[in-house]
C-alpha cells in the first residue's frame, strides 16, 4: 500500500487497495473514502556570496554529514518563494534576494518536488542552524561531491540560467 497510511482518517477502519484513476489507492470499505497521497514539495536554493555558493553540512538524515543546497520542504499555506527564503535564513543565518527559479525537479518513484531557486545573500551572518552542522562559502568550481540524484542538473541548470543572464 502507498505510503504509511493503514487506517482511515474518517472512520478509523483499516484501509484496502482500490485501484482508482489506474493508480493503486488507499481505500476504506467502511466508508468508501480513497486517500489521494499528496507530494511533499521542497524548496531548495543555490545562494551566492560573492563569488561563491553557499553549502550546508547536514545535521539531519538523509545523508547526515554531507555537504548540499540549503533546502527543506513547505509548510502547509506557505508561498514556495517564502519557504524558499525561510529555509535558507534557518539553516545558515543568511537572508538572500531569490534571482529566479532554476527549475523543478521530480522522480518517478519519490514523493518529492523539489522547487529550485537561485539566490543572492543580502544580509545576515553565516551561521549552522538547528539541521545544519555547518555553513562554508564554495567556489561554484570546487564544490564536494553532492548527495542528491537532481543535484548535478540542478548545478548544470544554474550555471546556464547564470550565464544567460551575463550574456543579457
Amino acid at each position: 500500500m502507498q505510503g504509511d497510511i493503514n487506517f482511515c482518517q474518517r472512520c478509523g477502519h483499516r484501509l484496502s487497495e482500490r485501484i482508482v484513476e489506474d493508480t493503486p489507492r488507499p481505500y476504506c470499505e467502511s466508508c468508501g473514502y480513497t486517500v489521494f497521497l499528496d507530494p511533499k514539495v521542497a524548496a531548495v536554493v543555490l545562494v551566492t556570496s560573492g563569488d561563491k555558493l553557499v553549502l550546508v553540512r547536514r545535521g539531519v538524515e538523509p545523508e547526515m554529514g554531507r555537504w548540499s543546497f540549503p533546502s527543506g520542504f513547505m509548510n502547509r499555506g506557505e508561498v514556495v518563494e517564502g519557504a524558499a527564503k525561510r529555509e535558507v535564513k534557518e539553516e545558515t543565518g543568511l537572508d538572500i534576494e531569490l534571482d529566479g527559479l532554476v527549475g523543478v525537479y521530480s522522480s518517478q518513484d519519490s514523493p518529492v518536488v523539489l522547487a529550485v531557486y537561485s539566490a543572492t545573500a543580502i544580509g545576515g551572518t553565516p551561521q549552522a542552524g538547528h539541521d545544519a552542522a555547518e555553513v562554508r562559502l564554495f567556489p561554484p568550481d570546487g564544490l564536494p561531491d553532492l548527495p542528491f540524484p537532481h543535484d548535478r542538473q540542478i548545478l548544470d541548470d544554474w550555471r546556464a540560467m547564470a550565464q544567460q543572464s551575463a550574456s543579457g
